[in-house]
C-alpha cells in the first residue's frame, strides 16, 4: 500500500496570515505546498491537499480530514512574522516520531541556507499549543507545522522572493518526507518494442520495398515491389511475412510483407505507421477516454480537442499528449503531459 501525505498550506481564503507588504502568508504557503505536491508526483506515494486554491481552510476542518483519511504524515506549511529571523519546526512534545519528522524538514530548510531556529515543541497551555501538531498525539500520525522564514525580516524576505525559491522550499518539504518514509521513485513505464503493436489494420504505412508473398506463410516470393504507401488491411501476428499491404499510390503491392525483417535475409525494410505515432503529431480527440497512466484501468474523464502526441511512444498500448506543440518532449513529464490515450483512439 503506498504512502499518502497530507499537505496543508496554511491559512487561506479570508484568512490571509501574516502579512508585510506584497508578503502575505496565504499565498506564500499555496505555492509552497504546490511546489511540495509536484516534487512528489515522481515518488510511490500518493498525496492529499488541504486546498489548491486560495479559499478558506480552517483547522478543525483539516484535522477532520486526517482523521478520516488517515495519512502517513502530516506537512502543515507556514511562515513566520514577528521580527525574528530563520527556520523553526514544531512537533507535539510528546510524539517521537513527529520529532525525528521536524528534524528531517529542518535540515532540509537549512540545506537551502537558512539559519536555523530549531525544532520546538507544541504543548498545550502555550502560544505554540498548535492544532495540526497536537492531532498527532491522538492519531498517532507524524504531524510537523513548518515556518521557512519572517515575512517581515528584510534577510528573510530575500529568500522568499521569487516563484523559484518558493519552489524550492516546497520541494524541501517533499525531500524530507521522502527521507522519512524511504519512499522510492516510480519507475518509468518502459517502452513496447514489438513492432506489430505499433501497426494497426486501417494504417498507412510506408513500404520499403522488396519481396511481397501469397500469405503469411509462403515459402517463396510472388514478386518484388518497390516503395510505396500501402493500407495495412490484415495482420498475422508471429508469422513469416505478417502484414498483408494494398498499395494506395498505384505501385502495385498486394500481399503479404517481410515487415520485421530488418532487410536480412532478402527481405524488405521494416514498414512502419507514416508519422502516425510521431512525437509532436496533431491529432483531435472526441470524447476520447483520458488515462492517468499507463496502467490505470479505469478512464479520468473523457476529452474532446486538438492535442499533440508528447513523444511518440507506446506504454501498453498508450501514448501520451500534451495541449501545446512547446511542450512536447519536455521534462518534467508530470508538468507537460495531460495523460495517457489508447492506441486505438488515435485518429
Amino acid at each position: 500500500m503506498a504512502a499518502t501525505i497530507y499537505i496543508a498550506a496554511g491559512h487561506g481564503g479570508s484568512d490571509p496570515g501574516a502579512c508585510a507588504g506584497a508578503y502575505i502568508e496565504k499565498v506564500l504557503t499555496l505555492k509552497t505546498a504546490l511546489a511540495c505536491r509536484d516534487y512528489l508526483k515522481a515518488y510511490d506515494c500518493d498525496v492529499i491537499m488541504a486546498r489548491t486554491v486560495d479559499q478558506d481552510c480552517k483547522v478543525a476542518d483539516k484535522m477532520k480530514e486526517i482523521e478520516k483519511k488517515r495519512p502517513s504524515l502530516v506537512l502543515e506549511i507556514h511562515y513566520n512574522a514577528g521580527g525574528g529571523e530563520g527556520c523553526e519546526v514544531y512537533y507535539w512534545h510528546t510524539h517521537a516520531p513527529s520529532k525525528a519528522l521536524a528534524q528531517k524538514v529542518l535540515t532540509e530548510m537549512t540545506k537551502l541556507g537558512q539559519k536555523s531556529r530549531g525544532i520546538k515543541e507544541s504543548k498545550a497551555g502555550t502560544s505554540y499549543n498548535f492544532g495540526m501538531c497536537r492531532q498527532a498525539s491522538w492519531t498517532n500520525i507524524p504531524s510537523i507545522l513548518g515556518e521557512y522564514a519572517f515575512v517581515d525580516n528584510a534577510k528573510d524576505q530575500a529568500k522568499i522572493n521569487t516563484d523559484a525559491k518558493l519552489r524550492a522550499i516546497g520541494e524541501a518539504y517533499a525531500k524530507a518526507a521522502i527521507a522519512y518514509l524511504s519512499l522510492k521513485k516510480k519507475a518509468e513505464p518502459q517502452p513496447e518494442t514489438d513492432t506489430s503493436s505499433k501497426v494497426q489494420v486501417g494504417d498507412i504505412v510506408q513500404f520499403a520495398g522488396g519481396p511481397v508473398y501469397v500469405s503469411s506463410s509462403a515459402a517463396s516470393a510472388a514478386s518484388t515491389r518497390g516503395a510505396s504507401q500501402c493500407k495495412v488491411t490484415a495482420i498475422a501476428p508471429g508469422a513469416k511475412h505478417p502484414l498483408h499491404l494494398i498499395s494506395q499510390d498505384g505501385k502495385g503491392v498486394y500481399g503479404w510483407v517481410n515487415a520485421f525483417d530488418r532487410g536480412t535475409g532478402g527481405g524488405a525494410a521494416p514498414v512502419q505507421p507514416a508519422n502516425r505515432y510521431e512525437a509532436g503529431r496533431k491529432i483531435t480527440l472526441s470524447n476520447v477516454p483520458l488515462y492517468t497512466s499507463s496502467t490505470a484501468k479505469e478512464a479520468a474523464r473523457k476529452l474532446s480537442g486538438t492535442y499533440y502526441l508528447y513523444d511518440g511512444k507506446a506504454f501498453n498500448r498508450r501514448y501520451r499528449i500534451t495541449p501545446r506543440t512547446d511542450m512536447v518532449g519536455k521534462t518534467p513529464v508530470t508538468s507537460y503531459v495531460t495523460g495517457y490515450i489508447s492506441q486505438s483512439d488515435i485518429p
